[in-house]
């Protein structure tokens, strides 16, 4: 694996981390034996991360993160942020630990890299909703399959769960009185899609933790059990949970993807939120539900 460095910091420690590297890659993949890294090109370990992204074509992501897989010719670059990975490995076992997993993580990016997360979709309305199924896919998959690097300390995303379900009834019913005072249809569909495809995305990201530990959230946190079985979250939970193990057993595809876009539709009707297709287009019609406070 060819890796390089760009910048005083990463050059500097360019031996130790080459060794770091190319061993946590060596353990991962005797681990993983079913992971295809062919499509990595190269690792860029640089000090200046958003001026390397932009190099090669890349928008830079805003914020601080420690790696992004961008294109590289016919392949794709993982490029690392060298101070953070030198600051990380000058920390404590539970940083080298989070590490670890992080690497996992984005070797099974690279390999899903190598086809397409969802099916074609043929319908106004499979089209709306395919980058939520691609995102749930994503999540679920890489998780469920990097569960083994886990870190002791993780919560799974627990805490981020367990806050959208606080704050999603009463964000939602804000969106629904917004558009009973100004009539903005689109505006209420595209501010209602990103609050669910935030929802949804987070509960694939957890349960693909579970199913990679063979362990139901019961086991995990009896806390955030009682939490889901007691809010709006219940229902959609149980199904979800069925829909995203069974999609995994198979090929991805058409059939793997009608089950989550029904879960989808479910969680807007939770809502009060009816999607339909009428002359080519999505539409959303609005019932009344019970106030938000019922809904925890």
């Amino acid at each position: 694996m060819k890796i390089e460095f760009d910048g005083p910091v990463s050059n500097a420690n360019a031996a130790t981390l080459t060794q770091v590297i190319e061993a946590l890659l060596a353990r991962i993949q005797a681990r993983d034996s079913g992971l295809d890294l062919s499509l990595l090109s190269r690792i860029i370990v640089t000090d200046q991360l958003a001026a390397t992204e932009q190099q090669l074509g890349a928008t830079p992501v805003a914020g601080e993160h420690l790696s992004r897989i961008v294109a590289d010719g016919d392949g794709l670059a993982l490029l690392f942020d060298g101070a953070r990975l030198w600051q990380t490995l000058e920390g404590d076992g539970a940083e080298i630990a989070r590490l670890i997993h992080h690497l996992h993580k984005e070797c099974w990016r690279l390999h899903d890299a190598r086809q397409p997360q969802a099916a074609a979709a043929d319908t106004p309305l499979a089209r709306a909703l395919a980058p939520i199924v691609a995102a749930m896919w994503q999540e679920y998959r890489i998780n469920r399959r990097s569960a083994w690097s886990l870190p002791p300390d993780s919560d799974l995303l627990l805490n981020h769960l367990a806050a959208l379900l606080q704050a999603l009834p009463g964000g939602m019913q804000e969106e629904i009185t917004l558009y009973f005072a100004d009539q903005d249809l689109d505006g209420l569909f595209a501010k209602s899609l990103g609050r669910i495809a935030h929802l949804m995305q987070a509960v694939a990201h957890v349960q693909g933790y579970l199913d990679g530990m063979g362990q139901p959230l019961q086991a995990v946190s009896g806390e955030m059990h009682e939490l889901v079985a007691g809010s709006f979250l219940s229902p959609i939970w149980l199904t979800t949970a069925q829909h995203l193990a069974a999609g995994h057993d198979i090929e991805p595809g058409e059939l793997a993807d009608v089950p989550l876009r029904r879960d989808i539709h479910n969680a807007f009707a939770t809502f009060g939120l009816q999607l339909r297709e009428e002359d080519g287009d999505v539409w959303v019609d609005v019932q009344p539900i019970a106030r938000p406070e019922t809904l925890h």
